[in-house]
C-alpha cells in the first residue's frame, strides 16, 4: 500500500501569510497511513544511525586508540571540521531538492543519492588509519547524513497535514535517541569483540531503510513544473530570511540554536565523562565504558519515548506548542545541573532521566512548532535545511565550547553552562506570537 501525495495548489508567499498557507496545505492534504508513519520511522533510525552510534560510540572510540594521551582535543577537532560540513549540507539539500524537477519527485531521487554517498562515507571511517582520514571520513558522513535527514524532515511540511504533525515529529524526536541505544547495544554487545565491523550493518540498515520508505512514499511528478532559470546570485539570495518579515522563524531558529548547543556541549563528552570523571571502571570491576555510557543512553531513550509521544499527543490534542516547549528547556536545564549536585553513578542516571524526559518533549514539539512558522510554502525544504542550522552551528561550537569548558573549569563548569544556555533557550520561546 503505497502514500500517494495529493496537495491543492498554494498561492504566492507574497499574497499570502505563512499562517494561511499552512490551512491552505492542511486543507489539500489527506491524513497520512501508518504505513507512511511506520517507513518514515524507519528511515530517520536509521539515517541517525550512521550519525549518533558513530560519533557517541565508535569515532571516540577510534580517536583514543590513535591518541589516547590527547583525546579530547583530537575528538574536538573531528567533530568541529564534521559539522562544517554538516553546517554546508542542510541548507544545500533543501534547497536543491526545493528545485528539482524528476519523474519520481523532488525529494525520492535525493534520498536515494545521499543514501550510497553516506554508505561510502561510513567505509571509509571503517578502516581508517589516521585521525586525518577519520576527519575526513566523519565530515562526508556528516554532509550526506545531514542532507539526508534534511530532504527526510522536508516531507512533513510537504505532505503531513497540521493534526498529525505532532505524531510524526514525535517519530522524527524517538528516532534520535533509538539511533543512539540501537547503535549502542549493537557496537557494545553485539560486536563486543570487534567494535569497528559494527560499520556494515550499520550501512546495510540505512539502504534498507531508505528503499523501503522509497516504496511507500510517492510524490507528484515535477517535471511539468520548471524551476525558474539558476542564477548564483539569486541562488544564495534566497537563503537569506529577513527577521523583521518573519520574526517568528527567527526566534525559532535562536530557541533551537541554543537548547541544541547545551545538549552537545555535554553530549559530545559523556563518554569521557563517564571514564574520567567517575572513574566507571573503578566503580564497577569487570565492566568497560562503553557499557556505562550505552546504560545512560537506555535510560534516556526510554524517557525520550515516554515523553516524545505524550508530549507530542496531547500537544495535538491541545492544539498547543509553546508551553510544551518552554517546559521542555527547563527539563534540560535541571538534568544538566543533577551531576554537579549529585556527582555519582544514581546522579548520572537521573541526569540521563531527566534529559530524556526533556529533550524528548522538545524534539517532538518544537518540530511541529517549527513546521508553523516556515516563511515560504514553496520553499520547505530550504527553510527547513535553514532552521537545521541551529543544529549544525551547535555541533561545530559544542565541542570546542565543551573542551574548553572542560580543560580550565573541570566538568562541573561544563554542566553549569549547559544549564545557563538551556535557560535562555526557554526565554526565547515566549516571543514567538503565531503559535499558540
Amino acid at each position: 500500500m503505497s502514500d500517494t501525495t495529493n496537495i491543492s495548489p498554494m498561492t504566492s508567499e507574497a499574497t499570502e501569510s505563512p499562517q494561511g498557507m499552512q490551512q491552505k496545505q492542511f486543507i489539500g492534504q489527506r491524513p497520512v497511513s501508518w504505513l507512511f508513519g511506520l517507513t518514515y520511522l524507519l528511515a530517520n533510525l536509521a539515517g541517525n544511525s550512521v550519525l549518533l552510534p558513530v560519533i557517541i560510540f565508535l569515532v571516540p572510540y577510534q580517536v583514543n586508540l590513535l591518541d589516547p594521551t590527547d583525546h579530547v582535543t583530537s575528538l574536538a577537532l573531528v567533530q568541529s571540521i564534521g559539522a562544517i560540513f554538516a553546517l554546508l549540507a542542510t541548507p544545500l539539500a533543501g534547497a536543491i531538492s526545493d528545485r528539482t524537477r524528476a519523474r519520481f519527485g523532488k525529494r525520492r531521487l535525493w534520498l536515494f543519492v545521499h543514501m550510497l554517498c553516506a554508505c561510502m562515507a561510513l567505509l571509509l571511517l571503517r578502516f581508517a588509519p589516521t585521525i586525518f582520514l577519520i576527519v575526513v571520513g566523519w565530515s562526508l558522513l556528516q554532509f550526506f547524513g545531514g542532507a539526508l535527514l534534511t530532504v527526510l524532515q522536508a516531507i512533513i511540511p510537504d505532505r503531513v497535514p497540521l493534526n498529525q504533525r505532532g505524531f510524526i515529529s514525535a517519530l522524527v524526536g524517538l528516532a534520535i535517541p533509538f539511533a543512539a541505544v540501537l547503535g549502542g547495544l549493537l557496537i557494545a554487545v553485539i560486536f563486543r569483540r570487534n567494535y569497528l565491523a559494527a560499520y556494515y550493518p550499520l550501512s546495510a540498515a540505512l539502504i534498507l531503510s531508505i528503499l523501503l520508505c522509497l516504496l511507500v512514499y510517492h510524490e507528484e511528478m515535477t517535471l511539468d513544473q520548471p524551476p525558474s532559470s539558476f542564477r548564483l546570485k539569486t541562488f544564495l539570495a534566497r537563503f537569506l530570511v529577513n527577521p523583521r518579515k518573519h520574526p517568528d522563524f527567527a526566534w525559532a531558529f535562536v530557541t533551537r540554536l541554543l537548547l541544541f548547543l547545551a545538549y552537545f556541549a555535554v553530549a559530545t563528552y559523556i563518554q569521557y565523562y563517564i571514564k574520567d570523571g567517575l572513574h566507571y571502571e573503578q566503580l564497577f570491576p569487570g565492566k568497560k565504558v562503553l557499557d556505562g555510557t550505552l546504560a545512560v543512553q537506555s535510560i534516556e531513550t526510554l524517557l525520550i519515548l515516554i515523553c516524545s509521544f505524550g508530549a507530542g499527543w496531547l500537544s495535538d490534542r491541545l492544539g498547543r506548542r509553546k508551553p510544551f516547549v518552554i517546559a521542555a528547556a527547563f527539563l534540560v536545564m535541571l538534568a544538566l545541573l543533577t551531576p554537579v549536585w549529585l556527582p555519582t553513578w544514581s546522579g548520572v542516571q537521573l541526569f540521563a532521566a531527566l534529559l530524556g524526559a526533556g529533550y524528548g518533549a522538545y524534539l517532538a514539539v518544537d518540530t511541529a512548532l517549527i513546521t508553523q512558522v516556515l516563511p515560504s510554502a514553496a520553499d520547505y525544504g530550504r527553510d527547513l535545511g535553514l532552521i537545521n542550522l541551529a543544529l549544525s552551528i551547535p555541533l561545530i561550537v559544542s565541542p570546542l565550547l565543551g573542551g574548553l569548558l572542560i580543560n580550565s573549569l573541570g566538568y562541573s563548569g561544563l554542566f553549569i553552562a549547559g544549564a545557563g544556555i538551556a535557560l535562555l533557550s526557554a526565554l526565547m520561546v515566549l516571543p514567538i506570537k503565531s503559535v499558540r
